[in-house]
């Protein structure tokens, strides 16, 4: 949302210009780059200009009267430190006097000669990596990282998450690098005495893992108070009483018959009425109290019949103050459902009246039992019927599969309730959990452990709110860890499939002339009007790790790959750039309409590891610049196969004044909170 606000106003300060800029774009060294480009206002190109610029870690606008305006993040000095971007293997090559030299190194301090060559050194140093793989899941708390590193002229410096290395006289190196549970990213810096740097980085995920075959245990866990079992007599009495029970009533015609020799009587019901329900549900240890108190019971019934051979026909009212009915609602769990009984139910009809003149009185007292027997089942079978589902789907929430679609794909998650406890003050329901999809076809990943798990107690719940449901954080792992099992965090981005996405920016296009604006250097070679397509894969599922508020949720993408390509329509698709990706960014969980969402907090941090350039090579400042334009957008797409799914509450009810926070014993859960 701010992104798309800044290249609005970009946008809109540009179309009322309608004037000449520069772009004065610097690089790490304090250098800059300008670009002049003249600004039709009515044109979308200057929005894939203006963006770039806003992508660019600072920007300088020199506008007609010559003055000029400058953005960059508070204390950055340098465009990887503003752009959140910090590592490329494409090195900044500098010019210098000399092939050989003595250089300090700025970051570890250590110093190396490089040897003395008639050809001049273009390249920086070389880093090849024997271990670890990329994507690689340990169970360890430290991992050696080894390989060789070379260069032409010598090794200046070389760092490993800065430490600095010394390797030995033929060039190889061996690190050991403690873990923390989750991904680490391992980045690798050198240069040469000419000031030739290269970036790489690669990720790892070490903690325990579940099994992909198991469930999520402790999963999810929701605790109900007294205001909560408020909301939820409101939304079942209202089934209760009315049209329901009368309905009932008259489907039980008739409502007596029978008698005998010498009088016999036939009760038909033409009209029966009901006052409003009112439903009392009293949580206690064991299961709840229920109340059910239904006034002004009033039925109008035809009687017929002989007596002593005579017959008559009569109509009369049935009526009664109030219907009562108490009983206690036990909750049991059993194979992941959740059944309710209703226990010890006793009906009473206050001050009922049911009189027919003229019938015997041993007739008239065995009709009128019949009749209030009757209506007292008919209101215990309606409470019965109606209670029972109410209390399910408040305490079972989610309970049964929810499948959705996401991506075009179906994805079902499950809850799997294993406990419900109950208190004077509420309950509390425990739930396993898992999610499955179907791989796509042809997708071959690495075998994995499973997904990330920690371990954790439940958090202990307060009776302030009405609701409360904590989501552990190994569950959220491990429907990243299935929803990258299935494909759905490779993707395929182009214009159309931009378009098809909810809330992506109206202003982002994919075509050559983007690429341009970057890569200036692919002027003249691909035509700027042919469309691009970027192809997103990944090594490793994402990663969550609690946090305080607000990201609440520390996300890792690891081992992401990042292809480029230019698609001309009926031709052959060229590859531009291919890179491997890792980021880090927080994530916030928020409420929508009853449904969790999950939404990206703040700017990501990348780090892009560049493998392939065949058509030209790119200045590093420019691959940063633009892998931060695209990546945002992509984000948001992800956090959609997170969202969308209900929380486990009653569905009838909406909660409000909602807050989430880090929670439980070892603070891996994520709690959502709120009033009914």
């Amino acid at each position: 949302m701010i992104w798309d606000v800044a290249v609005s106003r970009v946008w809109d300060a540009i179309r009322k210009t309608r004037c000449t800029m520069e772009i004065k774009r610097f690089d790490r060294s304090g250098c800059c780059a300008r670009f002049p480009a003249t600004f039709n206002g009515d044109t979308m190109r200057l929005i894939h200009i203006a963006t770039a610029a806003l992508a660019a870690a600072s920007l300088t606008f020199v506008a007609c009267d010559g003055s000029s305006s400058s953005r960059s993040a508070p204390g950055a000095s340098t465009a990887a430190a503003t752009s959140g971007i910090s590592q490329t293997t494409t090195s900044a090559t500098t010019a210098a006097p000399t092939t050989s030299g003595t250089v300090a190194s700025p970051t570890s301090g250590v110093t190396s000669t490089g040897p003395v060559s008639s050809v001049p050194d273009t390249e920086p140093p070389l880093i090849v990596l024997t271990a670890p793989r990329r994507g690689a899941f340990t169970t360890q708390g430290a991992i050696d990282v080894e390989g060789t590193i070379t260069d032409q002229s010598g090794v200046a410096y070389f760092v490993i998450n800065g430490d600095p290395i010394t390797p030995a006289a033929n060039g190889t190196f061996r690190h050991t690098l403690a873990l923390t549970h989750g991904l680490n990213v391992i980045e690798l810096e050198a240069a040469d005495p000419l000031g030739q740097r290269t970036r790489s980085a690669l990720s790892v995920i070490s903690g325990d893992f579940l099994p992909e075959a198991s469930v999520v245990t402790d999963a999810v866990a929701t605790r109900l108070n007294r205001p909560a079992f408020d909301a939820i007599e409101r939304v079942a009495a209202q089934q209760l009483g009315g049209t329901n029970l009368s309905a009932m009533i008259m489907a039980q015609n008739p409502l007596y018959t029978g008698g005998s020799g010498l009088a016999s009587a036939n009760v038909e019901a033409t009209a029966a009425s009901f006052g409003t329900p009112t439903l009392d549900l009293d949580p206690q240890v064991g299961g709840l109290f229920v109340r059910t108190e239904i006034p002004n019971v009033d039925l109008t019934v035809r009687v017929s019949g002989r007596v002593l051979g005579i017959g008559y026909s009569l109509t009369t009212q049935v009526t009664a103050d109030t219907a009562r009915l108490e009983g206690t609602a036990v909750v049991n769990v059993a194979n992941g459902q959740v059944t309710t009984d209703l226990q010890n139910v006793n009906v009473d009809l206050d001050n009922f009246r049911f009189d027919i003149s003229g019938v015997p009185s041993f007739l008239e007292n065995l009709v009128r039992n019949r009749v209030r027997r009757l209506i007292e089942d008919q209101i215990e079978g309606q409470v019965r019927t109606v209670l029972p589902v109410e209390i399910n789907k408040a305490i079972a929430g989610a309970n049964g599969p929810i499948t959705q679609t996401i991506l075009g794909r179906p994805v079902t998650l499950h809850m799997i309730p294993v406990a419900v406890t109950f208190d004077a003050d509420g309950a509390t329901v425990v739930a396993d959990g898992d999610i499955t999809m179907q791989p796509l076809p042809g997708l071959i990943l690495p075998t994995t452990p499973g997904s990330l798990a920690t371990a954790g107690a439940l958090p202990t719940f307060g009776t302030t709110k009405a609701f409360y449901a904590s989501i552990n954080d190994d569950f959220l792992n491990r429907i990243g860890h299935a929803a990258w099992r299935g494909g759905l965090m490779n993707l395929k981005i182009d214009d159309a499939f931009l378009q098809a996405q909810p809330g992506m920016p109206s202003w982002l296009s994919l075509d050559a002339y983007l690429l341009q604006i970057f890569f200036p250097s692919l002027v003249g070679q691909v035509n700027p009007l042919d469309p691009i397509e970027i192809e997103i894969g990944t090594l490793t599922p994402p990663v969550f790790k609690t946090k305080p508020a607000p990201g609440l949720l520390d996300t890792g993408l690891g081992e992401l790959t990042f292809s480029v390509y230019v698609a001309p329509t009926g031709g052959v698709r060229q590859l531009v750039l291919e890179a491997s990706i890792q980021i880090q960014v927080d994530v916030a969980p928020a409420l929508s309409q009853g449904k969790l969402q999950l939404r990206i907090a703040g700017r990501p941090l990348v780090r892009t590891d560049v493998s392939k350039m065949p058509l030209a090579r790119f200045d590093p400042l420019g691959i940063e610049n633009f892998v931060d334009f695209i990546i945002p957008p992509v984000l948001q797409v992800f956090a959609m196969v997170w969202s969308g799914y209900p929380l486990p509450t009653h569905p009838a009810l909406n909660l409000t004044g909602v807050d989430f926070l880090q929670d439980g014993p070892a603070l891996d859960f994520v709690t959502v909170r709120g009033d009914l």
